[in-house]
């Protein structure tokens, strides 16, 4: 197996390759003010979670190594990534962050609380190193530095729903291919490479998606076993044509996710990480992982990465095991998809990106397999069967239930009654120009972002957080459908639509007519 020609292992020598999937996504939240309803979850998703990974993508390449990775960033947290707005606010939110840390340090010094004086110390230059590597190492453009990661081929983008929308519920193909093919530009526009491939939201499928893929030009999409007509034969290492020739599946590898991931027998519910918990007088956490039938132990950061390097080195060695058990009973090397969620990989898992830095470490020091990522691999080897596929997705029960849920029926009808009100004027008006044209672009933008999977999940979850965002949208759309009917726009009208149009602004691109292209 070769990639781009750079690998010289060989199927007798590598039993195998893993393909580590960086997946992540953020609701658009670019200017939403402070907390509750604010911009502080992109915030930490920033500095807990993709700062540390360039980090340490950047660290490997300047020793020489090349980490491959795919990278599956919904299109939504790209854009956001690339806006002036939120580069200046995380900016202010660290600034504001490393004070509260030096005032934390003061009072825990005068108190002569020495372990909370070392974990402030230890916040304060983990922060410093934060904010030094955003505005320094990455000039605050972090989107030109995966760009960068792309155009040199260790990272390989992956398309997928515009604002992360839950496809299979979408109840229009129009809104499922303006979903993808917007997604596909934006990613081709910011990382500079087209996408081949593309990451479902939540591994959401539904029969009848794989020819709107066909359509967006994707080659492969990865899916949950969950979507996989019963067949005791299919193996997740081995990828699969949907359609021959021209579409395939892979299948994400849920034992090594429930090794990473699972709170019950994964990595992140070591009793020596990090608990979620924040001290509320500085927002700072101090206690390690923990329930109420325990003593909670304060943090030791030292101990915890100690801990993350040792995960590492298990998870490598499990893969390896993984793989030569496969390529024993093959005659070709299997390949093991790997998500690893920034919501997870940082933010929820302090010590989580340590442990994906000793993970390539290790992986590209000793060469127990190969890293990869789809398209090479696939170039190498090709698919010899066919697989189907029914609804499914990564959620509870493998359906589509967490997104389902009776508490999401109003909002589910309302997305519905809004596709057709937005298709219907978008034919209606299939060559407008001037103001009307800026309505039905805003229109559409803000039907995209309502359909966000986030705000049904919420619901499901009865969280209340965020949940005026959907509506907000929605509202807006109908007040530009209504602005597009008209003739012309007065002085009021036109304020309303700059107002508009600057406070929800991704995808400048976007042409309404998007929603009128060819449908399956």
């Amino acid at each position: 197996m070769s990639h781009d020609g750079q690998h010289e292992e060989g199927n007798r020598s590598f039993p195998g390759a893993l393909a580590l999937m960086l997946t992540g996504h953020m609701p658009y939240l670019r200017a939403a003010g402070r907390r509750p309803d604010g911009e502080d979850p992109l915030h930490e998703m920033i500095a807990c979670s993709i700062i540390p990974t360039l980090n340490v993508l950047y660290d490997l390449r300047e020793r020489g190594m090349r980490p491959y990775v795919s990278l599956a960033y919904s299109p939504v947290l790209l854009e956001q990534l690339a806006d002036i707005v939120v580069q200046k606010h995380f900016v202010i939110w660290m600034e504001r962050w490393l004070a509260r840390c030096e005032a934390a340090l003061r009072r825990w010094q005068r108190q002569r609380q020495r372990h909370q004086a070392y974990l402030a110390r230890f916040y304060l230059d983990w922060g410093q190193g934060i904010l030094h590597s955003f505005t320094t190492r990455y000039g605050r453009n972090l989107v030109a530095a995966l760009r960068e990661l792309c155009a040199t081929g260790t990272v390989e983008p992956l398309g997928g729903a515009a604002t992360h929308a839950y496809l299979p519920l979408l109840s229009r193909q129009e809104s499922v291919r303006a979903q993808l093919d917007i997604g596909t530009l934006t990613v081709t526009r910011l990382l500079g490479r087209r996408p081949r491939g593309v990451w479902l939201p939540e591994c959401g499928f539904r029969p009848g998606l794989e020819q709107v893929l066909r359509l967006n030009g994707t080659r492969y999409f990865i899916i949950d076993p969950a979507s996989v007509a019963v067949d005791a034969c299919v193996t997740h290492l081995r990828p699969r044509w949907v359609m021959p020739r021209r579409l395939i599946a892979l299948l994400r590898a849920v034992d090594a996710s429930l090794q990473i991931v699972s709170p019950a027998i994964g990595y992140v519910g070591d009793p020596l990480y990090l608990a979620p918990r924040r001290d509320r007088s500085t927002h700072l956490s101090i206690w390690r992982n923990g329930d109420s039938d325990t003593v909670i132990e304060p943090y030791d950061p030292y101990h915890a990465f100690r801990r993350a390097q040792e995960h590492a080195i298990h998870f490598a060695e499990w893969a390896a095991a993984e793989l030569r058990a496969f390529a024993n009973r093959h005659d070709r090397p299997g390949m093991l998809v790997v998500p690893l969620d920034a919501e997870v990989l940082g933010r929820r898992w302090f010590e989580g990106v340590a442990w994906l830095r000793t993970l390539l470490e290790t992986v590209l020091i000793h060469r127990p397999f190969a890293l990869t990522t789809p398209s090479p691999y696939l170039r190498a080897f090709r698919p010899r069967q066919s697989i189907v596929l029914r609804d499914g997705s990564w959620g509870p029960g493998g359906d589509h239930s967490a997104w389902n849920a009776p508490a999401g029926a109003l909002l589910r009808r309302s997305l519905d009654e809004a596709e057709d009100l937005v298709v219907g004027v978008v034919r209606r008006f299939p060559d407008a120009r001037g103001d009307r044209e800026r309505a039905l672009n805003q229109a559409v933008r803000e039907l995209l972002l309502a359909q966000a999977s986030d705000w049904l999940l919420l619901l499901g979850r009865n969280d209340a957080s965020e949940s005026h965002r959907p509506w907000d949208h929605l509202a807006r759309c109908r007040q530009l459908c209504a602005l597009a009917e008209r003739a012309s726009l007065d002085e009021d009208d036109q304020k309303t639509l700059a107002a508009i149009e600057e406070i929800d602004n991704p995808f400048p691109h976007l042409n309404y007519r998007i929603l009128t292209a060819e449908t399956v």
